[in-house]
């Protein structure tokens, strides 16, 4: 806005514009006022299915020789669907239900819904009966995507003709906005990916527990006959990660304490960090693992405004005489020669959460046993779980987002 020329009003204009369009173009905008459902959908799998070659489908499905199958969806959101009460009873052939049609709605990037699913809401469950889908209609946004809007009546429909002949079972889950995950997962992958994502949250309430100094209000760690130490390079591993990002659950904001150098991005691109962050052994090889200290001089700061010591790593090159090995040389040396740990036992831990640092880099699918191991890390305010446990979860959660791609 100038002293003689105002673009205040054509600025308002462009936001609410902007917004419209944005609003037009979100795939959950037009159904943001209606209230989901949750069933589970039966989605016919035409690879496994014998249609008819002219209608691509046979409506044989009450046969018990029914040549088509289906994958069962859990928990799958079915959007605008309309309010109705069942009523059934016993009349001269048998049992029957009121007539009842509708119109309900399949976000984008989920399902591909056909004629002949099948699917039952949570709160209306029969073996008798089944709501089947008699017609698809589909609406493309702006942005590409499909919207489906399927039409289905109420049909007596024993669930066991259906059940019997199940491909693939298959989980719905609300995808984190503005990831790229997919909405549908195979129920034994997202098994796993469930439990890993309770490991990183587990590991990262003991790390807040562990490290976070309220006195500070940053991560500090004990070392060296338990002086304070801050490592920056750290904090910026977190930062752009975000490491300790729970979900919505309770989450601390992490930010600088002291002003990072002017060179933090060439320091931190020669770190073990980052080449962590780019999955690169030949970077990692080369990387700098080890850091000096030095007391921590930074007027103005949480710092300076208390009695004890504080100090502050500075990365190296490792050399005699180097204060902290960020990255223990048995550890490095098990990640670079790929050496996975053979002796599970450690006292009476389990040491098999190294193979999760191992095997990420080469994207080596993970056992049970190891996932559970983290259950069994060292869980102390020290050097090693101070820079473990963050490379765990950044590991763990690049595990999490290959399963549910």
């Amino acid at each position: 806005m100038g002293k003689f020329i105002s673009t205040t009003y054509k600025e308002n204009v462009e936001e609410v514009s902007q917004l419209y369009n944005t609003l037009l173009t979100n795939n959950l905008y037009k159904f943001s006022d209606k209230k989901p459902v949750i069933a589970t959908y039966y989605n016919l799998n035409k690879d496994y299915s014998s249609l008819d070659p002219g209608s691509k489908l046979t409506m044989d499905y009450k046969e018990d020789d029914t040549s088509l199958r289906w994958n069962r969806v859990y928990d799958m959101l079915l959007y605008a669907f309309p309010h109705f009460e069942m009523n059934t009873s016993i009349e001269e052939f048998g049992l029957e239900a009121d007539r009842f049609e509708g119109e309900t709605y399949i976000l984008p990037n989920t399902i591909v819904p056909y004629e002949g699913d099948f699917f039952e809401i949570e709160h209306i469950t029969s073996s008798s009966w089944l709501f089947v889908v008699k017609d698809v209609q589909r609406d493309t946004l702006e942005n590409g995507a499909n919207v489906y809007k399927i039409s289905f009546k109420l049909d007596a429909v024993d669930r066991r003709q259906i059940t019997d002949h199940i491909i693939h079972n298959y989980r719905y889950f609300e995808k984190r906005e503005g990831s790229n995950l997919a909405s549908v997962v195979r129920c034994e992958d997202f098994d796993v990916a469930y439990k890993m994502d309770r490991k990183c949250s587990m590991l990262k309430n003991y790390f807040e527990e562990l490290f976070y100094d309220k006195k500070v209000q940053t991560f500090i760690f004990f070392d060296l006959t338990n002086i304070h130490l801050y490592d920056t390079m750290m904090i910026e591993f977190l930062i752009k990660n975000r490491i300790l990002d729970n979900g919505g659950d309770h989450y601390i904001h992490v930010t600088h304490q002291i002003e990072p150098p002017a060179t933090i991005s060439l320091t931190y691109d020669h770190t073990f960090f980052r080449a962590f962050e780019l999955k690169d052994l030949d970077k990692l090889n080369t990387s700098i693992r080890s850091a000096d200290v030095r007391e921590i001089r930074s007027y103005g700061t949480t710092f300076s405004s208390r009695y004890e010591m504080y100090y502050e790593t500075v990365y190296v090159d490792k050399q005699p005489g180097y204060a902290v090995e960020a990255l223990p040389d048995d550890l490095y040396g098990q990640i670079i020669d790929n050496v996975l740990d053979e002796n599970p036992l450690q006292g009476e831990k389990s040491t098999l959460w190294k193979n999760i640092l191992i095997k990420y880099f080469r994207g080596d699918e993970l056992t049970e046993e190891e996932i559970n191991s983290v259950d069994d890390m060292r869980f102390d305010n020290s050097r090693q779980a101070f820079y473990v446990i963050p490379l765990v979860i950044f590991c763990l959660e690049r595990y999490i987002e290959k399963i549910l791609d």
